[in-house]
């Protein structure tokens, strides 16, 4: 998605590192449309709630697009898609039905779309979901699902279905429309808790992508990332105004290296007690401390040898 005059080395950015201009919430909301760029909707549009646009609108104009459409045009609908894939799948809310306007202002430049650290971004929702889940009052959570089931199957491997599917790339679709066994909720998670208690050392996969007959499905791209080192850098996530601890840490055998004692966590529950409402700031300033340890990511990247 990056352009070929973007130097993405230099503009690996944070998310956040756009600012949300204020007018997107006092003023009406600007939505993409297929033939221009960002036009003023009024709040009792029927594809907007206020600071949301509905997932059901936009999966309608992408299903109305033009064969015949010129270059900008499909740039349009290309913008369009990623915003439905953020509300959608990569940084869903609770609802699942509808999509913020904080994420347009960084699909206004399309060659820098692919320059974000979007990967980051997903690692903090989810994180920050499963966080806020652990409540009991909780029953729904947010974060992208696609992601935790299979980082679940994969180095979990007695939970998962039973499926005869080659393995592919993305390596999460061979689950797909697969279900788990048929039985009351109660059971499974009863089933499930009494398997985490019982679990031994060796039923857990640490590195399950490096078997012969899935790492031959992913491309040579992916594991010649310019980036990759990033990978292991025990980092703030930051996602807008939420922040997680990427604790590589006290994973050191999922990158093939030898588990010592980890370092002792930090204490991030004001970010969890924040709320996303009547606050909008610039929070590269207003994180400053964390967003320089994350500008440093390349020095704390851990390097097993």
């Amino acid at each position: 998605m990056s352009g070929g005059g973007v130097n993405v080395e230099e503009n690996l950015n944070r998310l956040d590192e756009l600012h949300i201009a204020a007018h997107l919430f006092h003023k009406p909301t600007r939505v993409l449309t297929p033939h221009g760029t960002l036009v003023d909707v009024s709040a009792g549009h029927v594809g907007t709630t206020k600071y949301n646009i509905k997932l059901k609108w936009l999966r309608t104009r992408l299903q109305q697009m033009p064969l015949d459409l010129d270059d900008n045009g499909l740039m349009q609908y290309a913008r369009c898609y990623i915003l439905y894939l953020l509300g959608g799948v990569l940084l869903p809310d609770k609802a699942n039905n509808t999509v913020h306007v904080r994420y347009l202002p960084l699909l206004a430049e399309y060659d820098a779309i692919g320059t974000y650290s979007w990967g980051s971004a997903v690692l903090c929702w989810l994180y920050c979901a499963m966080c806020l889940a652990t409540d009991y009052s909780v029953e729904d959570m947010a974060g992208c699902h696609t992601l935790l089931m299979s980082w679940i199957y994969y180095r979990l491997p007695f939970w998962a279905p039973n499926v005869t599917t080659p393995y592919s790339f993305p390596l999460a679709t061979r689950w797909a429309g697969k279900k788990g066994q048929n039985d009351y909720a109660e059971q499974r998670l009863l089933r499930h808790r009494l398997q985490l208690d019982n679990l031994q050392v060796d039923e857990f996969v640490w590195q399950p992508y490096m078997e012969p007959w899935i790492l031959s499905r992913v491309p040579a791209e992916f594991l010649s990332h310019p980036h990759g080192d990033f990978y292991t850098a025990a980092v703030p996530l930051i996602f807008f105004r939420w922040i997680e601890i990427l604790n590589v840490d006290r994973v050191l055998r999922q990158f093939g290296g030898k588990q010592g004692p980890p370092n002792p966590p930090l204490n991030i529950d004001t970010f969890h007690r924040q709320s996303a409402r009547n606050d909008d700031g610039w929070w590269p300033v207003r994180l400053s401390e964390w967003f320089e340890v994350w500008a440093n990511r390349r020095t704390d990247a851990y390097r097993h040898h």
